[in-house]
């Protein structure tokens, strides 16, 4: 259980960073990143039997998936490329499993699980370094030319 709450807690810090910090691209990664994991969570609640494949789950992901894409091609940042990466990885999960590749139930619910965290990584990751490249920019066109 305190995972789960770690869980939340860190999602709801890089979501508010994001909205915060991230501009338009930040605050639409923040929502659908938010979205996803409350449906999500909803989703789990209902069926949290992993031995078959989560269709709510897949359609979710699939769902995010769209939607980074839009964000990514609409962005000037970099950062909604590799969310949008994680968002196929998540989608390929659940495409092996109704493949039956022969996933044991927690290394299918781990491996759906992973690429939620590291899209928020690098989402939070991405508006830091954008952050820092607007605030050498801004530096470096205040200095006056000697």
């Amino acid at each position: 259980m305190s995972l789960l709450i770690m869980y939340w807690v860190m999602t709801l810090c890089c979501c508010l960073y994001a909205a915060i910090a991230g501009g338009a691209t930040g605050r639409a990664g923040a929502a659908v990143i938010l979205c996803k994991t409350i449906l999500g969570f909803c989703a789990a609640l209902m069926d949290q039997s992993w031995a078959r494949t989560a269709y709510p789950l897949l359609f979710i992901d699939s769902a995010c998936l769209v939607l980074f894409v839009v964000i990514a091609l609409r962005s000037t940042h970099l950062w909604p490329l590799w969310t949008t990466g994680c968002a196929l990885a998540a989608v390929c999960v659940h495409l092996a499993s109704i493949a039956q590749i022969g996933f044991a139930p927690m290394i299918y619910q781990g491996l759906k699980d992973i690429w939620s965290l590291l899209m928020q990584f690098f989402m939070v990751r991405g508006i830091v370094l954008d952050v820092r490249y607007r605030r050498a920019n801004i530096l470096t066109e205040a200095r006056p030319a000697f």
